[in-house]
């Protein structure tokens, strides 16, 4: 018997969070955030986990999510594909690809895009990729995801004269400065761009008490009292840290600011017990990923976004 393809229930959590964490090694996830993401959404985003069961048993998991964006049009995303080791196989991608599209296109879903990535970065990815191709989808962009074993950090830099690098945890307060920072980072990120950055007082509620985000292990680089560059991080607080966003204003580059803050906050990682890094770059950011060379990080794999048109 086939499995069955349903929504997730909280009952199913525990078991889709040891599934996906199996099936991408690569990725940052607790069951705490998966719990908290269903009564925490995105600003104009409409999740919905999906479930392969047999009996009790999850089988298979994907992510599917609506974005609205700002001229009306929704964007229609399936992701975190995670399958069984006994379940890798084309029929229930293609059931759990159909699902998740059938409910995008019923909520008015225009375009639908879909990641898959390389064996090493999420198991049984080949598959989702090549359900996709057959689908009509095109490949639109690349990323590169890295590792990195923590117990071969480079030595602390020195933090460049006139600059103060503190931890994120100093700005619990008043994260507004975070906040702008974070915003004329994101405006020069390569790729493209899925709508315009998120009101202050929604990504207080999705970025900063997101149960993700590390502010012990996250820095920040001053400037005469002034954020101009950080490295934020996810953690698991058991073995995995991954970045969520480096970056430095403009007029601040080239200075050596982002590596001081990522190496750093890498220490702080291992000085809790975490062991790997991980981070995923477009392949067009050039400077993150020669960054990040320097650093020790190793290829994982790649992670392709594919993309196509609702009736082409």
């Amino acid at each position: 018997m086939s499995p069955l393809i349903r929504d997730l229930r909280p009952a199913d959590a525990p078991q889709a969070h040891a599934l996906i964490r199996a099936s991408l090694p690569c990725l940052v996830l607790t069951e705490q955030h998966m719990r908290w993401r269903m009564s925490h959404p995105l600003p104009g985003m409409d999740d919905t986990r999906l479930v392969a069961v047999e009996g009790e048993t999850v089988v298979g998991h994907l992510l599917s999510r609506l974005q609205t964006n700002e001229d009306g049009t929704r964007t229609g995303r399936s992701y975190i594909g995670a399958l069984a080791e006994d379940h890798r196989n084309a029929d229930l991608v293609e059931r759990l690809l159909t699902a998740s599209e059938t409910a995008l296109v019923e909520k008015g879903a225009t375009t639908l895009r879909v990641n898959s990535a390389q064996e090493g970065v999420q198991a049984g990815g080949e598959l989702f990729r090549q359900a996709a191709r057959e689908r009509g989808y095109e490949l639109r962009e690349e990323h590169h995801v890295l590792g990195l074993d923590l117990g071969g950090l480079p030595d602390l830099p020195e933090t460049p004269e006139g600059f103060e690098l503190r931890p994120m945890t100093d700005f619990a307060d008043d994260p507004r400065p975070i906040y702008e920072l974070d915003r004329a980072c994101d405006e020069d990120e390569p790729g493209e761009l899925e709508g315009d950055f998120v009101p202050y007082e929604s990504w207080l509620r999705s970025v900063w008490e997101n149960p993700l985000i590390d502010l012990e292990i996250s820095m920040v680089m001053l400037h005469e009292g002034a954020p101009v560059s950080f490295s934020a991080y996810m953690s698991d607080r058991d073995t995995r840290v991954g970045s969520s966003m480096t970056g430095t204003r403009r007029g601040y580059r080239g200075r050596g600011l982002a590596r001081c803050a990522k190496v750093s906050a890498l220490h702080r990682a291992r000085e809790r017990g975490i062991t790997h890094a991980f981070t995923e770059n477009h392949v067009d950011n050039q400077p993150m990923l020669a960054i990040n060379d320097r650093l020790g990080y190793e290829a994982v794999g790649v992670e392709g976004v594919h993309v196509r048109r609702v009736g082409s």
